[in-house]
């Protein structure tokens, strides 16, 4: 009896365990796995949320100049931290085995990575979509992520490798395709996300044709297709649902103030109905909301470190602290160059891009114990001899990088003297990635280099004549000129290094107007190797199958 139960036993064993694979098959009936994650219309509503809840370089980074890379490594602003800080030593900072090249490269192929895995798993077998038409918009915003993020490695980076599809397993054999590659892809998911998005966003922050439009018109700049590009950008310009902003509008519109201020208070960012028709693409901030998103902390790195001045008669703190009223807590980290408070502005400083309302040259002193209490520190002399060392301390407040009296309520400290925590070193808004006022300065800057100056004037004058700046005339523009007024138009807003680097004005202006460049703290060695970025030496270690060949000089 008991050698019948042994053999039954052994061929009940072999009977259900002769296919071990299906066995030992994991399958997901409770969690989500990489098998039944992309399967319908929801599931890839949240893969799109994530491109944008990673847009890069929009989100925060730390330590925060890493966030800021891309405008105070230009000519408008500086590191003001040390001389020999990261942002501001070309020479031996950035090269290929540092963290700058390396991080960003990663993060955009990651974001790169996510487009993919969309693109390529929305027409597998079983996905259902309520509408074909909704499967096509999901796929033209990936491949417009797709787009965006190799505009910022072809402009970067140069030539670099093309992956169109979801690595799913390792890969050591990259190798980098021309510059031309890169931009032909681009304007092809770009010419895909054209035809395939709505013009205007049905949500908040969603990127629309003329998102795509306005990028096609920078890639076909970088391509010297010029009719393509002024075709690209007028395509929004002509939009009834597209306009300037030319009268004040939104939550402080009854304020002291002006329409280009009203621009970046909080809340004004957005479509809002149609209200704000200037926007065209806005990354958002939910403030107090759960997952409601991140910003690169402008007001910390871009206020001066105000709040640690002392007068010069009594050495007696100047303020009580960081106040709403002075904008909040600022560390001083970047400082704007000479060229950018000044220089600028010097032709015409009735300029409204200049007002009191949106460059702040002056604050008043807060403390009572202060001799200098009540005046203002600049006008007085209170801080003629503070060591105001490397500008960190005082230059000036841009009103767009932080909400002056705007700070949320839970911030403060003190109401009545506008007190604030640190907590107030945020903009708490909403960040404008691609404003109509660009368009327009890409459209001019296409007909300047098709030859049409007076074309060009036509389009940088719709700038200037909101801001109630003097007209320029078709004699006076060129690439510098148009470099000049986008910096008065879209500071601290817009990469500044991109545009230089795509201009090939990156080293010319970095050494005329970059303190830490130009000798008046320091002369940094800028070359012309860095007009490209190198190829972090990591990605060349790790690509043991194929040469990844670097940039030139580094």
């Amino acid at each position: 009896m008991k050698r019948l139960i042994y053999i039954l036993s052994i061929t009940l064993f072999f009977t259900i365990s002769c296919n071990e694979q299906e066995w030992l098959e994991e399958k997901a009936f409770d969690f989500n796995s990489a098998n039944n994650s992309f399967t319908n219309e929801e599931q890839f509503e949240s893969a799109v949320a994530r491109l944008y809840e990673n847009i890069e370089p929009y989100k925060t980074f730390w330590p925060p100049f890493l966030g800021n890379a891309f405008i105070y490594t230009s000519d408008i602003a500086y590191d003001a931290i040390a001389i020999t800080h990261q942002l501001n030593s070309y020479d031996d900072k950035l090269i290929a085995e540092t963290e700058l090249p390396r991080r960003f490269w990663q993060e955009f192929y990651n974001s790169i990575f996510d487009a993919n895995v969309i693109i390529g798993r929305i027409e597998e077998e079983g996905v259902t979509f309520s509408s074909e038409a909704k499967r096509q918009t999901i796929i033209a915003e990936a491949r417009f992520f797709r787009a965006f993020y190799y505009r910022y490695l072809g402009i970067l980076y140069g030539g670099v490798p093309l992956v169109l599809e979801e690595l799913k397993e390792p890969k050591r054999d990259f190798v980098r395709a021309t510059e031309e590659q890169v931009w032909d892809q681009c304007i092809s998911d770009l010419t895909f996300a054209v035809q395939n998005l709505p013009e205007v966003a049905s949500q908040d922050g969603r990127v629309t044709s003329a998102a795509a439009n306005h990028l096609l018109a920078e890639v076909y700049i970088i391509k010297k297709e010029y009719d393509k590009a002024i075709a690209a950008a007028s395509s929004i310009i002509n939009s009834s649902n597209y306009g300037l902003m030319t009268n004040r509008f939104g939550t402080k519109a009854s304020e002291p103030g002006d329409v280009y201020g009203d621009l970046f208070r909080r809340g004004n960012q957005n479509r809002n109905g149609g209200v704000n028709r200037e926007s065209i693409w806005v990354k958002q901030y939910e403030y107090n909301t759960v997952g409601g998103g991140q910003e690169y902390r402008l007001t910390w790195v871009y206020v001066p470190n105000y709040k640690l001045l002392k007068g010069d008669s009594d050495g007696k703190s100047l303020f009580i602290g960081p106040t709403s009223q002075n904008g909040g807590g600022g560390a001083g980290w970047g400082a704007p160059t000479d060229y950018l408070l000044n220089d600028v502005w010097a032709s015409d400083p009735n300029d409204m891009r200049n007002s009191e309302h949106n460059i702040i040259r002056d604050i008043i002193a807060d403390n009572p114990e202060s001799d200098y209490y009540g005046q203002k520190i600049v006008e007085s002399g209170a801080i003629d001899n503070f060591p105001n060392t490397l500008s960190r301390w005082w230059s000036a407040i841009f009103a767009k990088t932080t909400p002056i009296n705007d700070f949320p309520k839970e911030t403060f400290l003190d109401e009545e003297t506008g007190l604030v925590s640190n907590l107030a070193e945020n903009t708490f808004r909403d960040h404008y990635i691609f404003r109509l006022a660009e368009t327009y300065l890409l459209r001019a800057e296409a007909h300047y280099l098709k030859g049409d100056l007076a074309s060009a004037a036509a389009d940088i004058n719709a700038i200037r004549d909101r801001a109630n700046a003097t007209p320029v005339t078709a004699g006076e523009v060129d690439i510098d000129y148009i470099l000049d007024e986008r910096a008065r138009e879209l500071h601290f807003e817009n990469p500044r290094l991109l545009t230089l680097m795509r201009t090939g004005k990156l080293v010319e202006r970095v050494k005329l107007h970059d303190p830490m460049h130009n000798g008046k703290y320091a002369n940094h060695g800028i070359s012309p190797r860095h007009a490209k970025w190198p190829i972090p030496q990591s990605e060349i270690e790790k690509n043991t199958e194929a040469v990844l060949e670097q940039n030139p000089g580094y």
